[in-house]
């Protein structure tokens, strides 16, 4: 591999320049729509959930009834439980499905610069499909550590939890746990920032599936190792910074710009340049370390006509990072 000179923030400014190319010159809402429905896809199974509160009244309960209530209708609660879990794993897929397959689209739609749905959706069927397998493998790996973590941490506050005690094991408990799920929390945060950022690109420019893509930018990581973490931090700084100026600018709105974000789809649209922003930026930091690594393709002229897509739009070759001498 070439001696390359590595450059943090050009990538910054040329994600920037791409975005306004796509969303602003010239400003279409029904592009604007269209991609947004593509980026909000693309969020989707990062978070989420629900809560609710069961109606009983406790003044007027005594141990006896709710021994008793248990007992009566213990086969209804089980059942009613086991559904509502089973509900909540199917829609959790579903989620990380669509969440997977939108990726893909959001992707091709800022690279080609159109408005596509469809198209896109069926073209990297197998790319997002794969992706949701290896995600879902993941998810349990990293389900499997953090039950370790916490049969450890259980372990060592046995003796305060037999007792029925708060003492030195179980603080101790609480701060091995703190230093063990720190560190796993930023692994697997990194990993994820490498698979969204670095391997999915890849998987669309080589028509490859996930772990197959991994073993493809592997090698490159290991050998440019602290430019990947630095990027990795100035990410984390990035975003930090952009929480905190959203937060300020929900304060000046009265709160109107937290209630848009907080309605799906809206908030994304709402929210769309920081997130294209955002997806161009770990393309444009990828490709100064060579070909293999540009996923940028020429737009052919047919699809420019086809999905009225501007003349604005970058061809590739115009931003690629230089090798140093």
């Amino acid at each position: 591999m070439n001696q390359i000179e590595i450059v943090y923030l050009e990538p910054l400014g040329a994600a920037w320049s791409r975005m306004k190319d796509l969303l602003f010159r010239p400003f279409d809402l029904t592009r604007w729509m269209v991609i947004g429905f593509t980026a909000w896809l693309a969020q989707l199974g990062k978070g989420g959930g629900a809560t609710g509160n069961f109606p009983f009244n406790h003044k007027y309960a005594s141990i006896h009834e709710i021994g008793a209530f248990l007992h009566q209708y213990l086969m209804l609660i089980i059942g009613l439980a086991t559904g509502v879990l089973l509900l909540g794993v199917v829609i959790g897929l579903l989620v990380a499905w669509l969440g997977a397959r939108g990726k893909f689209m959001f992707l091709d739609n800022a690279l080609t610069g159109r408005a596509a749905v469809a198209e896109p959706w069926r073209r990297w069927r197998k790319q997002g499909n794969s992706l949701f397998l290896w995600r879902i493998a993941f998810g349990c790996i990293l389900l499997g550590v953090l039950l370790v973590i916490g049969g450890l941490c259980v372990g060592v506050a046995w003796p305060d939890i037999h007792a029925r005690v708060f003492n030195g094991w179980a603080i101790t408990a609480i701060v091995a746990g703190f230093l063990l799920l720190l560190p796993t929390g930023l692994v697997a945060g990194y990993i994820m920032v490498l698979l969204d950022d670095f391997v999915v690109p890849l998987m669309r420019k080589h028509d490859l599936k996930t772990n197959a893509a991994w073993h493809l930018f592997l090698p490159l990581w290991r050998a440019q190792i602290g430019p990947f973490l630095l990027y990795g931090l100035i990410r984390y700084a990035v975003g930090l910074l952009l929480g905190v100026g959203l937060i300020f600018a929900g304060c000046l709105t009265c709160c109107c710009l937290f209630c848009i974000a907080g309605i799906p789809y809206a908030g994304t649209v709402l929210l769309l340049p920081l997130h294209v922003w955002k997806r161009y930026w770990g393309v444009e930091f990828m490709r100064q370390f060579g070909p293999d690594y540009d996923v940028w393709v020429p737009i052919p002229a047919e699809l420019k006509a086809t999905h009225n897509i501007p003349d604005s739009i970058q061809q590739p070759g115009n931003r690629v990072l230089k090798p140093s001498a």
